[in-house]
């Protein structure tokens, strides 16, 4: 897949998660890895990774970015009738998010090698009317999640300024199982003190996600850096 643009030319993100057919799941993610995605960036967009869902054994994701959100809706209507071939996806099964703040957008490493490691996406749902309280609060609590065998990829917040609704995602980039079992503590640490806070309207989602081969969102193996720095992630791999 090639980068036709830098990827912070990408602020408006989406979050997809599809159903497929049962027994399907093999064969749709390796079409969206093999024609889906390279065909989605030909139209102007960016394909930043595409994934099978653990825990749900019929569930793709897929993370995509536009330049605008006209160029979302212009690429919608070229791309997106074809790419649901063999999915049903729901209208809450789509999330469009855009950075929380300037460099905090999705930077994934250079593509080398294999696919590997896992991606994690931790969705917070917002109470109404906390939405400033509730992005504070879970900052600190993503300080938390930075360690060895973690690039924190991004952090993203859903459009408008409208409370009701609003969510947060933290994604991250993790390097095997075992960085994924010593995080857990911490996503559920900050799970309790925001739902305390009253900040969360509803427990938070813990997405776990193995990336395809052409995913760009995957774990490089030089790369194993400490997170925030993701310059220096780059600069690793």
């Amino acid at each position: 897949m090639t980068n036709p643009t830098p990827i912070e030319h990408f602020p408006v993100i989406e979050l997809r998660r599809y159903t497929t057919a049962q027994g399907a799941r093999a064969a749709i993610a390796r079409r969206v890895d093999e024609t889906l995605a390279p065909a989605f960036q030909h139209l102007g967009g960016m394909a930043f990774g595409h994934f099978c869902e653990r825990g749900r054994p019929d569930g793709v994701a897929w993370l995509r970015g536009f330049r605008t959100p006209a160029a979302r809706a212009r690429i919608g209507r070229a791309f997106d009738a074809q790419a649901h071939t063999g999915l049903t996806a729901a209208r809450t099964d789509v999330l469009v998010l855009r950075p929380l703040h300037a460099g905090s957008g999705i930077a994934p490493p250079p593509m080398a090698g294999e696919a590997q490691g896992i991606v994690v996406a931790q969705i917070l749902t917002v109470t109404a009317g906390r939405r400033a309280a509730c992005e504070r609060a879970a900052e600190r609590c993503f300080a938390a999640y930075h360690g060895h065998g973690v690039i924190e990829a991004g952090i993203l917040t859903t459009f408008g300024e409208r409370d009701a609704g609003a969510a947060l995602v933290w994604l991250g980039i993790l390097r095997d199982d075992a960085a994924l079992a010593a995080l857990r503590p911490a996503f559920d640490s900050a799970a309790r003190e925001l739902g305390a806070a009253g900040l969360l309207a509803a427990p938070p989602d813990l997405l776990v996600l193995d990336p395809g081969p052409r995913s760009r969102l995957r774990w490089v193996s030089a790369a194993s850096v400490t997170a925030p720095a993701r310059s220096s992630a780059m600069a690793a791999a």
